[in-house]
């Protein structure tokens, strides 16, 4: 009977781990630091193909046994992160300096245009690790600028952290990581432009 509990009970534990109060990310701060400052102005626009996948597994008992089951869930850092996330880069941009002003209208005028794609994300529920790939397009200077980045919201996570990080940690920890990636091409950019 002690081994039957000591399962049911690190089943619910793996269960409970998913279950979180969700961090807000509209007001990441980044943890660089900017050397680039600009009178530019810039256009980001977040978009999604809508490609993702969630998935967990669990402990089903039958027969004395338990049986790991696989169970699909929702589409991971959806429509509501993505412009939670998208408020965050912006607000950065501006507080750093690298932009005068940020704009998502797409019709809006703008110096610099920056149109960032979530290819596809996708959730590992097991220890609540997010992997997503980007395409960052950029345009206004005398040459686009494209590059694709996948990132892992629990690459610099040791394997406790990585055990011990609940759904919403996850989630900022990639908004997070999302910013030191995308922050300094658009300062390398908005920098060239500044040149011209």
């Amino acid at each position: 009977m002690g081994k039957t509990r000591l399962i049911s009970i690190c089943a619910l534990l793996a269960l409970l781990s998913a279950c979180a109060t969700p961090i807000p990310i509209d007001n990441l701060s980044y943890k660089g630091v900017s050397t680039v400052k600009t009178d530019k102005t810039a256009r980001i626009v977040v978009t999604s193909n809508g490609a993702g996948s969630s998935r967990s597994t669990y402990l089903m008992p039958v027969a004395g046994t338990y049986i790991a089951m696989d169970v699909k869930g929702k589409e991971p850092f959806g429509a509501k992160d993505q412009q939670e996330f998208s408020q965050s880069l912006r607000k950065e941009l501006v507080r750093l300096g690298v932009v005068k002003s940020t704009t998502v209208d797409e019709n809006a005028t703008a110096d610099m245009a920056a149109t960032i794609n979530i290819d596809r994300v996708h959730l590992n529920g097991d220890y609540q690790e997010y992997k997503v790939d980007i395409t960052m397009i950029l345009n206004g200077g005398s040459s686009s600028f494209q590059k694709q980045y996948h990132i892992t919201s629990t690459e610099k996570d040791s394997l406790w952290e990585k055990l011990n990080t609940n759904g919403a940690e996850a989630r900022e920890k990639l908004a997070h990581l999302m910013l030191e990636r995308l922050i300094p091409d658009l300062e390398a950019y908005a920098l060239a432009m500044a040149r011209q």
